[in-house]
């Protein structure tokens, strides 16, 4: 692929970061990955529901997109937005350009563009998007004002695409809802039993995990017994594929192979 090695050095790290059992919430954690891997001026995480209400919004730099009235307006214009548009209709989630849909002209005649992106200093834009655990989808985007991104970033965007939907599965099961566990106050996994499950996606043996974790592979098996129970499943075929339902996609072993290349 087009990316370097240096490149995917950092999309390797910033995995680690993405799956870090403790630290900053998810969200933050999905922007502070996305926004070192490709340079841009800002990045937001978007969790939108049906009917394109904005369920959850996270922008960084913070003072970038808060001025007053900027979530209302970002909002009530959401519809417009020529890359939500492609992936309601399309269901393809992979990394797009505003640029891929609009000429400048035809995006600064938009009133997103009028009342909220000419405002927060963005005239370009990439975003990517997988569906949301519980439904509707999660929108990781990354502005610029200056040069448009290149076919490279959105290869390495691709990449992270994958990991962002696994992970917000994993951030799920081990936060407390509604829904989910037969006691809401109670998450489902814990965040060790998390991350096993995350690299029994990847692929890894239990030994192979065992040695990742620096534990023993007959403590490997006792977390996968534990979390099986937890999710109403007999085998790891069948945990895969519930973390799959909740949010991943099925493409997810060979991108974790290219992201440690």
């Amino acid at each position: 692929m087009a990316g370097s090695r240096s490149a995917m050095r950092q999309l390797s790290d910033g995995l680690a970061e993405l799956y870090a059992p403790e630290g900053p919430e998810y969200a933050a954690r999905v922007v502070s990955v996305a926004a070192r891997l490709v340079p841009a001026d800002s990045c937001s995480y978007n969790h939108i529901g049906a009917g394109d209400a904005l369920l959850a919004w996270l922008i960084e730099p913070a003072d970038v997109g808060t001025f007053p009235g900027g979530v209302e307006l970002f909002q009530q214009h959401l519809a417009e937005h020529p890359v939500l548009a492609y992936v309601r209709a399309s269901g393809d989630g992979r990394a797009r350009r505003i640029s891929d849909f609009l000429s400048d002209r035809q995006f600064r005649a938009l009133g997103l563009y009028r009342d909220f992106y000419r405002v927060c200093g963005v005239d370009r834009q990439v975003a990517i998007s997988v569906p949301a655990p519980g439904g509707g989808l999660i929108g990781v985007a990354l502005n610029r004002q200056g040069p448009d991104f290149a076919a490279s970033d959105l290869e390495l965007l691709d990449l992270l695409r994958i990991h962002v939907g696994q992970a917000a599965a994993l951030a799920l099961l081990t936060q407390a809802g509604p829904g989910l566990a037969p006691d809401a106050a109670n998450p489902l996994l814990t965040p060790r039993q998390a991350r096993i499950l995350q690299l029994v996606a990847d692929g890894q043996s239990d030994r192979g995990i065992a040695r990742a974790l620096g534990i023993s592979p007959r403590t490997v098996q006792a977390h996968l017994q534990h979390s099986y129970r937890a999710l109403d499943v007999t085998s790891r075929t069948e945990a895969v594929a519930r973390l799959r339902a909740l949010g991943a996609t099925a493409d997810l072993s060979r991108c974790a192979r290219l992201a440690r290349w």
